[in-house]
C-alpha cells in the first residue's frame, strides 16, 4: 500500500519538476506576443501619430458633411411639403369663398322666390293662360356661372 503512495508522489515531483522547467518558456513566449500586440497598436513615431490624428479629423470632417447633406435634404423636403400644403390652403380657400358666395345666391333666390310666390305673375299680352314653367324657371335661373 506504502508502494503505490510513493509511486505517486515521485510522479507527482517528477511532473512538477518538468512543470517547473517549461513554465518559463512558456511565460516568456506569453510576454513576448503581448509586447508585440502592445507595439502594433501604439505608434512608434511621432509621423505615425500625426497621420492618425488626420485620419480622425478626415473621419470626423465626412460624417459631418453626411449630417449637413441629410440635414439640407430634410429642409428641402419640409419646405416642399410647407408650399404643397400652402398651395392647398389657396385652393380651399378659394372652394370656402365660393361656397359663401353661392349660399348668398341661394338665399337671394330663396327671397325671390317668397316674394314671387306672395305675388301673382303677370300674363304676357295675349295670353289668358297661366304661363309655362319654362318661362318661370328662365327668370329664377341666375344668369352667373361658376368654375
Amino acid at each position: 500500500m506504502i508502494e503505490p503512495m510513493m509511486y505517486m508522489g515521485i510522479g507527482f515531483l517528477v511532473a512538477a519538476l518538468i512543470g517547473l522547467a517549461i513554465m518559463p518558456l512558456v511565460h516568456d513566449r506569453a510576454v513576448r506576443l503581448t509586447t508585440r500586440r502592445l507595439r502594433a497598436a501604439l505608434p512608434q513615431s511621432m509621423k505615425e501619430i500625426q497621420a492618425d490624428r488626420d485620419l480622425l479629423r478626415a473621419e470626423f470632417a465626412m460624417s459631418t458633411r453626411r449630417l449637413e447633406m441629410n440635414l439640407e435634404h430634410l429642409k428641402d423636403k419640409s419646405t416642399n411639403h410647407v408650399v404643397e400644403l400652402s398651395k392647398r390652403d389657396d385652393v380651399i380657400n378659394r372652394l370656402k369663398l365660393q361656397r359663401d358666395m353661392l349660399r348668398v345666391d341661394v338665399i337671394a333666390l330663396n327671397a325671390q322666390l317668397e316674394t314671387t310666390k306672395k305675388r301673382p305673375v303677370p300674363l304676357p299680352r295675349g295670353t289668358t293662360s297661366k304661363p309655362g314653367v319654362l318661362s318661370l324657371m328662365r327668370q329664377w335661373i341666375p344668369q352667373k356661372s361658376y368654375h
